[in-house]
């Protein structure tokens, strides 16, 4: 039972790990696009309320298409501000990948007691089956992600490390728990 239970939060912490840095980076990508869009949207609002276009072109003809196409740009970028509200939708995926933090520090919590013997295998056991309810549960609150998001979470985790779970443990779990689980193919390289 030991061994299927080990098998099982090194997994889990892997995926959980993965998930909360994939959550974290689509908030920046929603964060960003907020920004880029309200300034967008100050810039050509100003530009079209304020008569600088006509002040700053001459030619009428040319100030009237000018201003056109920035009043156009404005209206688009206030348009997708608010089909879109990105705020929300950064703090929901932060929310996420917080609440994912958080069940990745149940599980290595559960993995040391398990690694160290400070619990029984059956209290192990009934621990892991509540984090998995946790987990599953999580799911229906998962913000849709890009594949921007999933390259940016993906880059900044593996640097130095390949996309194979029994090799991502040293990413998510310190050192000493994976030296007393013995686990195989673990590099013991220190995390930075």
């Amino acid at each position: 039972m030991k061994d299927g239970l080990q098998s099982a939060l090194l997994e889990a912490i892997v995926r959980v790990g993965w998930t909360h840095k994939i959550q974290e980076k689509q908030a920046e990508a929603y964060q960003s696009s907020n920004r880029w869009l309200t300034l967008i949207q100050l810039v050509t609002a100003g530009l079209t309320s304020t008569g600088a276009i006509t002040t700053l072109i001459n030619n009428s003809y040319y100030a009237k298409i000018f201003t056109a196409l920035v009043g156009l740009i404005s209206f688009i970028s206030t348009g997708i501000l608010k089909a879109w509200d990105f705020q929300a939708l950064a703090k929901q995926s932060k929310v996420y990948a917080n609440n994912q933090l958080k069940l990745r520090d149940q599980l290595i919590d559960t993995l040391r007691d398990l690694a160290f013997g400070l619990k029984s295998d059956k209290e192990i056991k009934l621990i892991w089956e509540k984090l998995e309810q946790e987990r599953f549960s999580l799911y229906s609150e998962a913000v849709p992600t890009s594949d921007r998001s999933v390259d940016k979470a993906n880059k900044q985790l593996k640097e130095r490390h390949d996309n194979e779970i029994n090799t991502d443990y040293n990413l998510f779990i310190s050192s000493e728990i994976l030296e007393k689980l013995k686990v195989d193919n673990y590099k013991g390289e220190s995390r930075k």
